[in-house]
């Protein structure tokens, strides 16, 4: 048998799932020129193939069978041993051969094409957390689909663009009262109540429909792209014009994790978020939220902070002030349908 150490590197790689597009091509080219290459080529793919028990034994015996002439019983598994006959059929069947080798490596060129596929879509993930954390604010147009629930009877604006820069956002509402909002590191939510007053509710304070409000439009990409990362299962495809489409789904179908799907648009070239779609399960009520990217510009470090939404002089109503207070401050901006936006201290009157 010949020996060639190119032909045992590149076969130790295929094996090893190393190779290149490359250097598969040129261990192709050495099977299908030398019979003894081409057996070998063979032999170890169907012996790795056997020991990793990714094909059955009667898939292989049948294998094996048809490219014998004379089909004998299949050694010891344990051994990793294949039927002698099939080295000595390799040159007289060399049209099955052949067939085999191709199949061989159409399957291994697919598995590596899904491995690269699912890689592709975390370096890209990786490359959006890079290029968001540049000082250059993104606005994306906000649009919300939902689902019918009894307790979450919120009344959501139809003109909403969230600015986000990293992990900061802030949000622009128009409806029947303009206002923006935004949450601070602590996850406390500030709201300015137009141009000269803004509150400040720390989240234990929130009732149900603020709380539902703030998840629909939150978006800190970066903490959000972090998680897919990790919790989700990314895979990728092309999108239109020039962009790369990523879907993450939990690894575990089970967890219990408001965030039940994500299709990512990423620009292939600037590695920016065209658009994201997040599907989420709150309260037995099924929403999805689609931000769009509108526009791009030097991020403004004050609106990050109610003080950048308002005009001198003003006042914010931060978490030293009493609850009644902010609450009755809400409720005379908003109107009755802010009224469980605070919760109730057990002295108020229910």
């Amino acid at each position: 048998m010949n020996s060639n150490p190119r032909f045992v590197e590149l076969m130790s790689k295929l094996l090893d799932d190393a190779i290149s597009e490359g250097e598969l091509t040129e261990l192709t080219s050495l099977a299908s020129t030398d019979p003894n290459f081409r057996s070998q080529f063979v032999d170890h793919l169907l012996l790795d193939t056997l020991l990793q028990e990714d094909l059955g034994h009667e898939s292989l015996t049948a294998l094996v069978d048809t490219v014998s002439l004379n089909p004998q019983p299949q050694t010891r598994k344990s051994q990793g041993i294949i039927n002698p006959r099939l080295h000595l059929s390799v040159e007289r069947w060399g049209w099955l051969v052949a067939a085999t080798i191709a199949i061989v490596i159409l399957s291994t060129i697919f598995f590596q094409s899904d491995r690269m596929a699912i890689a592709n879509a975390t370096q890209l993930v990786q490359a959006a957390i890079h290029t968001h954390a540049a000082a250059i604010e993104r606005i994306y147009v906000v649009e919300i689909t939902r689902g019918p629930s009894k307790e979450l009877q919120v009344e959501l604006p139809k003109d909403v663009r969230v600015a986000t820069q990293g992990d900061r956002f802030w949000v622009q509402m128009r409806g029947q009262r303009a206002w923006a909002w935004g949450r601070d590191e602590q996850g406390a939510v500030w709201m300015t109540l137009g141009s000269s007053q803004a509150v400040v509710v720390d989240a234990g304070e929130m009732g149900m429909p603020l709380r539902y409000i703030g998840d629909l439009y939150t978006l800190n990409l970066e903490t959000l792209l972090k998680s897919f990362l990790k919790y989700y299962q990314l895979e990728s495809s092309d999108g239109p014009s020039g962009t790369t489409i990523i879907v993450a789904n939990p690894r575990r179908q089970w967890s219990n994790r408001p965030l039940k799907r994500a299709t990512i648009e990423v620009d292939r070239e600037t590695k920016a978020i065209r658009k994201i779609v997040l599907e989420r399960e709150v309260d037995g009520s099924h929403s999805v939220s689609t931000f769009t990217l509108v526009d791009s510009r030097l991020a403004d470090e004050s609106l990050y902070r109610p003080e950048g939404h308002l005009t001198e002089p003003y006042k914010i109503f931060g978490t030293d002030t009493q609850r009644v207070d902010r609450r009755e401050r809400i409720l005379n901006w908003f109107g009755s349908r802010a009224d469980r936006w605070l919760r109730k201290q057990d002295s108020e009157p229910q």
